[in-house]
C-alpha cells in the first residue's frame, strides 16, 4: 500500500493551525460577551446618573468604540466569507 506523504504532511500542519484558529475564535467570543455586559452596565449607569462633566469625554470614547466595532464587523464578515457561511456581497 502506498501512502501520500503530502496528504499526511498537510494534515499534520493543518491541525495546529485549526486549534489556534479555534482558540482565537473562542477568546473573541468570550471577550465580546464580557464587553456586551460591560456596555449594558455603562448604559444603565449613564441613564441613572446623567453624568454632565464626563459626558463630552464619554461621547468621544463612545465614538471611538463605534469606529473600532465597525472595523471588527468588517473582520467578522471576512471570516464568515472565508468559512463559507455567508455569500460574498456584490461590490458594485
Amino acid at each position: 500500500m502506498e501512502f501520500d506523504d503530502d496528504a499526511e504532511t498537510t494534515m499534520a500542519e493543518t491541525q495546529p493551525v485549526e486549534r489556534s484558529l479555534m482558540t482565537e475564535l473562542a477568546w473573541s467570543k468570550l471577550y465580546t460577551k464580557v464587553m456586551h455586559k460591560d456596555l449594558g452596565a455603562i448604559s444603565t449607569a449613564v441613564k441613572k446618573n446623567r453624568p454632565t462633566t464626563a459626558a463630552p469625554k464619554m461621547k468621544k470614547s463612545a465614538e471611538k468604540l463605534r469606529d473600532q466595532l465597525k472595523s471588527a464587523t468588517r473582520t467578522v464578515v471576512e471570516l464568515s466569507d472565508q468559512a463559507g457561511i455567508r455569500p460574498v456581497p456584490d461590490k458594485k
